[in-house]
């Protein structure tokens, strides 16, 4: 597959979502979506000191000459949070995510070992754009689904609150530095914000002195890039290639799963269980036909890197795509190149659609365009937002409901929100009564948790080598995860380790919000690992899907003086999943 970017002011190619303002903005028609299309993805970025005097201490972790060690994971004692540690013990009793516990440290942490970095704080910046464009995409994607700053910002508070109480920081605590900045993301992203990012970027290493910048919605391709110039480091919401982590490497991070790792699950689920299987998933003149595979992507280096790499995992099974479409995603013209696709596709024959690389956005315009070709496909929508961000029930609901409920993806089974993760850690550090979690806190707490992780596996000489060398001792993740299971040997960039596979429900009311539209899971909730050659799948039959299904359980939540002084036990109901064999029952699909 050709692929042909447009470039930034940085002369980067730009994340392909994003082009769509370069059309947007001269074209108002299209100006919502296309401020929808830049909204959501962060890079996060990382210091670099001089590590040659610095003494091995033996796990890949360095210690500057006179700084007191961590102690050992696992080891007896009492952490900073008061959790009685030992053998198998998290760092806090209420995390799947959480790294191995440590006894409290005591003594010398090296002080300043980073820019950034103190004897008493890590400071991280938060960017407000200097955008006037968010009430008019609130006009068209609600603040419920998409959250606003003043969200983002407070969950984030929140969440460092809980975190600097419980985890180990080694006389550390966690700043948060939100500022409003001289440029936005609309600007940046169509060619012309380039001094007022770079201005920015150089505001956030000189003046506010960040070890890292977590700007989430109001980041930008060119203000990430002058942030690394900066050696201010970063996490990324959009995913990358495997390699693109490893040529930034250590600098680049996300929760994943990058889209090498996708690609992958892709190969085996198409390639190997569904090998030869019926689309029984399509509707009208497709449904039951032999399943043919098509692919969608957009016409960027990134993009089509990603496609290339589910064309090369099917193949590696002994599946062909029968065609693939590449789409410049300027937005005034997607609705006639959504056309042109599709039309390519139904001619081909497909039954199944793969959308590479997929954002929110764009899926509705592929939708319209199969509606009036009446073309009903299965749809596989591959994120190309960390933590499946494109895939969450809340997006998936704006879609029309005749072509939504046709698809297929990966991630983790929908969780009661009192029982996720994400809440119960909101709910712990949150300080006001009155606010409330960002309505996407998926992508904000992978990213917050995998930083906190790293601080800690890091040890007090706090620098990017060391932070890298923290992700790769990233413990495997506990079962029932709402991230999906993570695993610093997944690689040191992106922790995500393992998948479910789901089926959309239109009807079904989801455990999560108990809003209509939610996913079923599919194969009994089993877990698959990311891997070249995925063994535990089954091979040639069907899915089986089935609603998830609340249960009553009992969990302990033990919490300290350093958080709310109690420990206590309590009834509360969780998510399971419950599949009929070889038949469907109630809601299932």
């Amino acid at each position: 597959m050709d692929s042909v970017g447009f470039t930034g002011a940085t002369g980067n190619p730009l994340p392909w979502y994003r082009q769509a303002l370069s059309g947007a903005i001269i074209r108002r028609n299209f100006l919502a979506f296309g401020a929808m299309a830049v909204l959501i993805v962060v890079l996060l970025a990382v210091p670099e000191i001089d590590t040659a005097t610095s003494v091995p201490a033996g796990t890949g972790i360095h210690y500057l000459a006179g700084q007191t060690p961590m102690n050992a994971p696992y080891s007896s004692g009492t952490t900073v949070g008061g959790v009685k540690c030992g053998p198998g013990v998290r760092q806090v009793p209420w995390s799947s995510y959480a790294p191995p516990c440590q006894p409290a440290w005591h003594g010398n942490n090296g002080g300043a070992t980073s820019p950034g970095v103190t004897a008493t704080t890590i400071t991280l910046s938060y960017r407000e754009a200097a955008t006037s464009l968010l009430p008019l995409l609130y006009s068209v994607i609600p603040a419920s689904v998409v959250g606003t700053n003043t969200q983002v910002i407070q969950t984030l508070q929140s969440y460092i609150n809980i975190f600097n109480k419980t985890f180990e920081l080694y006389g550390r605590q966690v700043k948060l530095a939100p500022y409003e900045g001289q440029g936005n993301f609309i600007d940046e992203d169509t060619g012309s914000g380039a001094a007022q990012a770079q201005a920015d970027a150089v505001n956030v290493a000189t003046s506010i002195k960040a070890f890292a910048d977590m700007s989430l919605i109001d980041s930008s391709v060119v203000y990430t890039d002058d942030l690394q110039a900066q050696k201010v480091i970063a996490f990324g919401l959009y995913l990358e290639s495997r390699q693109w982590y490893e040529a930034g490497s250590p600098y680049q991070y996300t929760p994943g799963p990058n889209c090498s790792k996708s690609a992958y699950a892709i190969g085996a689920l198409f390639g190997k269980q569904l090998k030869g299987e019926d689309a029984i998933y399509a509707e009208g003149a497709l449904k039951g036909e032999p399943r043919k595979i098509g692919i969608f992507y957009t016409n960027t280096p990134t993009a089509t890197q990603c496609a290339q790499e589910i064309e090369q995992s099917l193949a590696s099974y002994g599946v062909q795509t029968a065609a693939s479409a590449a789409l410049t995603f300027d937005l005034s013209d997607l609705p006639s190149e959504s056309a042109t696709a599709i039309a390519t596709m139904k001619k081909a024959g497909v039954t199944t659609i793969i959308c590479s690389s997929c954002d929110p956005v764009s899926p509705d315009y592929y939708f319209a365009a199969a509606d009036s070709a009446d073309y009903h496909p299965e749809w596989f929508l591959q994120s190309v937002f960390a933590s499946g961000a494109t895939n969450d029930e809340k997006f998936i609901r704006l879609f029309p409901g005749h072509q939504s409920s046709q698809i297929i993806t990966i991630g983790a089974a929908p969780q009661l929100a009192s029982q996720e993760e994400a809440v119960r850690a909101y709910n712990l550090g949150n300080t006001d009564p009155n606010a409330k979690i960002i309505p996407l806190y998926g992508f904000v707490y992978g990213s917050i948790i995998q930083f906190f992780d790293a601080l800690q596996l890091a040890g007090p000489n706090l620098n990017p080598q060391n932070f890298q060398a923290a992700m790769s001792a990233i413990p495997k993740s506990l079962p029932g995860g709402s991230l999906g299971g993570w695993s610093g040997a997944a690689g040191p960039y992106d922790p995500a380790s393992s998948f479910q596979i789901l089926k959309w429900n239109p009807t079904g009311r989801s455990v999560t919000d108990g809003k209509v539209g939610t996913y079923n899971v599919c194969n009994g909730g089993q877990v698959y690992p990311f891997a070249s050659d995925i063994t535990s799948m089954p091979s040639e039959e069907q899915l089986e899907c089935a609603p998830v299904v609340p249960t009553t359980t009992t969990t302990t939540t033990s919490t300290t003086s350093g958080t709310s002084g109690t420990s206590s036990s309590s009834t509360s109901s969780t998510a399971s999943t419950s599949t009929t064999s070889g038949s469907k029952g109630p809601g299932a699909s």
